[in-house]
């Protein structure tokens, strides 16, 4: 997994290159579907499988639920969708028997935890590739978020 960083006057990026040992069917299968999506990242329901296309960040019961817009639709080729004040996309390549996944996310200095969604994201990427290969998702207790943090606070010299 190859992870990197931008930076300008408005916000930051990360840029997030994997290959996956699957068809690129399966990949987008687990990227843009209810099914899939909540076998590694539970809170979130795909409502409109379509461009402009609605899915929801299911909160806490005290917290109401993040209605986000899907922005790009291409079946086994992208999805992309609103991430709060942000925006992020998953393009898919089939290469060989393999797909490599690039996953873009955009945050304006505004949003509140930069470092630790850039982490969270990366957390996400390694754990539905380890879904799809394996069939088993990766404990969020083994890895290392702080560090992870720290190392995306320097690389973008972002404020703590």
């Amino acid at each position: 997994m190859e992870v990197s960083y931008n930076k300008n006057n408005d916000g930051v990026s990360q840029t997030i290159i994997t290959l996956i040992n699957a068809h690129v069917s399966t990949v987008f299968h687990y990227l843009s579907t209810t099914e899939g999506i909540q076998q590694w990242f539970p809170q979130l329901v795909i409502e409109e499988r379509k461009q402009q296309g609605k899915m929801q960040f299911v909160m806490d019961e005290e917290t109401a639920n993040e209605t986000m817009t899907i922005t790009d639709f291409v079946e086994d080729k992208v999805i992309g969708y609103t991430w709060d004040i942000g925006n992020v996309k998953f393009n898919l390549q089939q290469q060989d028997n393999q797909t490599s996944l690039t996953f873009t996310e955009y945050l304006p200095f505004e949003f509140p935890h930069i470092a630790l969604d850039f982490t969270g994201w990366q957390f996400q990427i390694e754990n539905v590739t380890q879904l799809i290969e394996s069939g088993t998702s990766l404990d969020q207790q083994q890895m290392d978020f702080e560090a992870r943090q720290q190392q995306v606070i320097s690389a973008l010299d972002l404020e703590r």
